[in-house]
């Protein structure tokens, strides 16, 4: 998809002028949510809080409660990628609460989305499982296959990070399956990628981990047999000499 954002942002600058000339609010209030979101994308950040805020009070003031709830989620989105996360989980839960109320699940399940991200790169890891599982089960209500899909990577992340790699191959194994349904092969080749690495990584486990442990114990064993075997025979041999 090709995003020519000048040639957008131009567009959407003089629709706002209109409809701001013949007096229409919504119309204004959306052009500046628009302007906001490639503001975002092109990680202008400073511009893109300023156009949403905007666009926020523009929709409260004409009681649009579905532009107030995508204005803060996508402000939340901004805290969470600049790493402010008290103030974006405080603004994703404000964002949830509004999608709630209006009953908009596409909505609420992104939130949870990215509250289970703040959780993840906290290393809140319990917390974002939960949060991760109810919005992958919130995307398969509404038969969402790329949610479930990028939700599905991040439990595998998870699992990857624990060192509980079968939970992590089933995990990246689904969410691979959910990419290639829908034609995504940048996320299948991620998620072949990272299977790749676990069957590296368990070949190379950690000593902190348990199946490490598991795996060490007979290699004592062997190294104390063998001593033992050293020993004995070098004073077997010592007797025989002394004699």
């Amino acid at each position: 998809m090709e995003h020519n954002f000048s040639e957008a942002r131009s567009m959407l600058s003089d629709a706002k002028a209109a409809f701001e000339q013949i007096g229409d609010q919504l119309g204004q209030a959306q052009c500046l949510w628009n302007l906001g979101e490639i503001c975002k994308v092109e990680q202008n950040f400073s511009e893109a809080r300023s156009m949403l805020s905007d666009a926020k009070a523009a929709f409260e003031q004409i009681g649009d409660p579905l532009g107030q709830a995508q204005c803060l989620q996508s402000l939340g989105d901004i805290c969470r990628v600049e790493h402010n996360f008290s103030e974006a989980r405080t603004i994703l839960s404000d964002a949830k609460a509004a999608f709630e109320q209006i009953g908009d699940h596409f909505g609420q399940a992104q939130c949870l989305q990215s509250l289970g991200d703040i959780c993840k790169m906290e290393h809140n890891f319990s917390e974002a499982r939960t949060m991760l599982s109810d919005a992958k089960a919130a995307f398969e209500q509404i038969d969402d296959q790329c949610g479930q899909a990028q939700c599905l990577l991040r439990l595998g992340d998870i699992c990857r990070v624990e060192h509980s790699y079968p939970g992590a191959r089933k995990m990246y194994s689904e969410a691979k399956a959910f990419f290639e349904q829908i034609g995504d092969q940048l996320g299948a080749g991620e998620c072949l990628q990272h299977l790749e690495n676990i069957s590296t990584m368990e070949n190379d486990i950690p000593p902190h981990s348990p199946t490490s442990k598991n795996k060490q114990i007979p290699n004592l064993k062997d190294a104390l047999k063998g001593l033992k075997r050293l020993f004995y025979g070098k004073k077997f041999k010592n007797t025989k000499q002394a004699k």
